[in-house]
């Protein structure tokens, strides 16, 4: 897999549901991102067996789900930089009831909340920014999913997702992509390396 086009919703909702794995494309992508966007590097290899044992309750996790998990993240982790690779991309689209494209919205701030907290092992949170992002995450995961399909709420559904993506980014920035930076600058020398 090469684009994040390959990562079709429905398709990876088919691999999921052939394989018996108690989760959704939503969810799974979103474990992944906030492991990603609180520090996690993919290549660190430890990750791997906590979200296996996560996504189907301690239950051994089929090959080809395994698969779409490692390219999803190695996906996220190469075009960190490029794309909104940490933005909810695995949704249902407007082809889907609105109440469906609600409650995977909801499912996937569960989901990015729950891989924040297995990245930092549930510390308290010091930057506020980040304990901001993570309250509006919060309470979006608790969603009325009482939806009629109009235009109303297609604009609702629009405005969660580009402030979700909004807050993903912010976290991203403060948690992982300002620490490189200081990293990247020698005391006594301000220019970035």
């Amino acid at each position: 897999m090469e684009s994040i086009n390959d990562f079709d919703y429905e398709n990876v909702e088919e691999i999921l549901a052939e394989a018996e794995v108690e989760t959704t494309a939503s969810e799974l992508q979103a474990a992944i991102c906030g492991m990603i966007a609180a520090g996690l590097k993919p290549n660190d290899r430890g990750w791997r067996d906590t979200i296996f044992d996560l996504i189907n309750d301690g239950r051994e996790v089929p090959i080809e789900v395994k698969q779409v998990i490692e390219e999803l993240a190695e996906w996220t982790d190469k075009n960190i930089n490029e794309q909104d690779s940490l933005a909810p991309t695995l949704l249902p689209d407007d082809g889907y009831p609105a109440v469906d494209q609600l409650e995977a919205i909801a499912v996937w701030c569960q989901g990015f909340l729950l891989g924040f907290g297995l990245q930092t092992s549930n510390d308290s949170v010091e930057n506020p920014e980040v304990r901001e992002g993570l309250n509006d995450l919060a309470e979006i995961s608790q969603l009325e999913l009482e939806a009629e399909d109009n235009e109303e709420t297609r604009h609702a559904i629009f405005s969660f997702i580009e402030h979700i993506r909004v807050v993903v980014q912010v976290i991203h920035w403060e948690l992982v992509v300002k620490h490189q930076a200081s990293a990247n600058i020698s005391p006594g020398n301000d220019t970035v390396h």
